[in-house]
Order: structure tokens, then sequence, then C-alpha cells
């Protein structure tokens, strides 16, 4: 905790990172506390992997959104960000975000490497139009963030499958000012 403190001090520092699922640790695994305290403490968020792996050997149950419903619902005043919408758990994570206030998502790593878009948009219709609907559903465009999980996805086409998922009027609101505001950027 004291390391963790001394980081979470530094202006440069915008929060925490963790992942449950990888390291094969309950998100409300009592060695986690301090980090929950320390980040409400210092008004800096706490970002969860959440949602698919990259690799087998790691555990889902620890990364499905539910799990951090349980700690957003026991720490009211630490703030929350879903990786990767807990992509595919989307139902389940449009729960977690309607019911805790304190939670926001990004949009990383919904795509993965090249892709062309317009092609994409038609062969995953489907998939992207659960994505869509669940964000429609929530109304909440002022808790979601552009995020990319580069290296994995071209940067260009990313911002334009996001764009192709967001409504026009929320852009600035996703691309720029929910990040800015959540991590507390000051740009």
């Amino acid at each position: 905790p004291d390391i963790m403190e001394a980081h979470l001090q530094r202006a440069s520092c915008c929060g925490v990172k963790l992942y449950p699922g990888y390291n094969r640790v309950s998100l409300s695994d009592p060695m986690y506390e301090p980090i929950y305290a320390l980040a409400a403490r210092y008004d800096k968020p706490v970002a969860v992997h959440m949602g698919l792996t990259a690799f087998s050997r790691a555990h889902l149950k620890y990364c499905h959104p539910l799990a951090l419903d349980e700690v957003a619902a026991d720490h009211p005043k630490t703030r929350f960000v879903m990786c990767h919408f807990g992509n595919p758990f989307l139902e389940a994570a449009a729960a977690v975000l309607e019911k805790n206030p304190n939670v926001c998502a990004d949009l990383s790593g919904l795509l993965e490497g090249r892709a062309d878009l317009d092609r994409y948009f038609v062969e995953r219709a489907g998939y992207v139009g659960l994505l869509r609907t669940w964000m429609d559903y929530l109304g909440c465009w002022d808790r979601f963030l552009y995020g990319t999980d580069w290296p994995i996805v071209n940067l260009g086409e990313y911002i334009r499958f996001i764009q192709g998922i967001v409504p026009e009027v929320y852009w600035e609101k996703v691309f720029f000012h929910n990040a800015n505001r959540i991590y507390g950027l000051g740009l």
C-alpha cells in the first residue's frame, strides 16, 4: 500500500489497473481493499480488465462484469473503469453500469488487427448491433471512454470503428471529455 500511495500521489499517475482474470484473484479479495481505499482518497479510478482474456489459462470468472459489480457496490466512493465494456458479456456489463454510478466503461479491445470496416459492419452486424443496443439502452454517454488496446489494433481503423458504434453527437464526450474528466488529465 505504501508504494501504491506514493504512485497515486504523483500528478502523472492517472489511476490503477487490475488484471483479475490473469492473476486469478477475485476483485473482492481483501488484498485489494487498500487499493480501493487509496484510489478513493486520491480520486483516481481503478481500471479493471473485464471480459474475454488473451490467454486460455486466465480465468473468466474473475473478469466477468458481475465480479466488478460486487466491489463497485461495496466501494461507492471508488471510481471504476470496466475495460473492454466487459466484452463479450455485454448484457451483464450493461447491468453493472446501469446499477453502479461509480462505474464507467472503456471501449478498447472490441476489434483486433486490421479490418475492412465496411465489410466488418456487414458481416458482424449482429455483434455491432449488440454493442449499439446496449450502449443506447444505457444512454450514459458520459461514462463511455474511447480506448484501443494498442498495439492489437490499427489506430485509424479503430477510431472509425468506434465512430461506427457511437452516435456522432457523443463523439467529443467519448473520444476526449470523458477520459479527461475520469482520469483527471486536466487537458
